[in-house]
């Protein structure tokens, strides 16, 4: 699968900095493995897009876990993103389809509802922050920007999007972080916030038409200067195997193994990727043995 890109700069002077994602082959990718409908895919779309932009400030084995527990069809999103480029994640109920709203966009915050959005970011030294707040519309961008503001005291403006084609293929995913750093001046966030009212498309529309990175990040930030720190490549990845899987059946205990045997065979799926990992008999007793 060919890689997205993750872009880090700054802009004014110093003053604020940004994140920029493209993730269009990264949500089609998960679109592709769990079979999902429109609404589903733009739902799981943007919090893997914003799992790989707060993961961006991590380092080493660090990652980022976000959950959407909200009321609506969906009953829940999750997205871990890492420190090196990796995302992953799945919808409770992929095949949730919804009427599109009066503007004839996808009606992510129906589909997500009401509930509550919890980030947990797991660090190098084993340990593991968590942090709860209720959502405010479901879009998931709004989201977001609600937490990192009372979660973590930073003020954040974020886009988040996914463009669904009629044949449910993903034309353009992305995502863009822009945070005022402390030397920020009122001015400064005016004219941040005068550029993001100028933009007349949405992001997944602008990443659809933009031939490259530096074509969309030259729509985005129009006249205001921005430098690029740092540019790396992104992707749907996921962390199940075969014997870690084994690990999960090894904990059902004997009785529940030796049903497993029974049966001759067992099979188990990844939540988060959807891969089915087929046992046999010889190997269900090996892991009866371990039990």
């Amino acid at each position: 699968m060919q890689h997205d890109e993750l872009w880090i700069g700054t802009m004014l002077e110093g003053n604020a900095r940004w994140v920029l994602v493209k993730s269009t082959n990264t949500v089609e990718e998960a679109r592709r493995r769990h079979g999902m409908s429109p609404v589903a895919t733009a739902a799981l779309g943007r919090l893997m897009t914003g799992a790989l932009i707060l993961a961006s400030s991590l380092k080493g084995e660090e990652s980022v876990t976000l959950r959407l527990l909200g009321d609506g069809p969906l009953e829940g999103v999750v997205a871990v993103g890492n420190a090196q480029g990796e995302v992953r994640g799945y919808v409770r109920e992929p095949l949730v389809d919804l009427p599109l709203k009066a503007s004839g966009k996808l009606d992510v915050g129906a589909a997500v509802g009401c509930g509550e959005l919890t980030v947990s970011r797991s660090l190098q030294n084993g340990e593991v922050y968590t942090g709860t707040v209720p959502m405010v519309s479901g879009e998931i961008a709004e989201d977001l920007v609600h937490y990192l503001l009372s979660s973590e005291q930073i003020p954040s403006a974020m886009l988040l999007g996914v463009l669904v084609e009629k044949d449910y293929h993903v034309a353009g995913a992305g995502g863009f972080l822009i945070q005022p750093l402390p030397g920020a001046t009122e001015e400064d966030i005016q004219a941040i916030e005068s550029q993001l009212g100028l933009l007349g498309a949405g992001i997944s529309e602008m990443v659809a038409q933009s031939e490259n990175m530096d074509e969309l990040l030259g729509h985005l930030m129009g006249k205001l200067s921005y430098h690029v720190l740092e540019r790396r490549s992104v992707g749907f990845t996921c962390t199940c195997s075969k014997e870690r899987l084994s690990g999960t059946l090894v904990s059902l205990g004997k009785k529940e193994i030796a049903d497993l045997i029974a049966d001759e065979k067992a099979e188990m799926v990844c939540h988060f990727c959807n891969e089915h990992f087929q046992f046999n008999i010889e190997e269900l007793r090996e892991i009866w043995e371990r039990a």
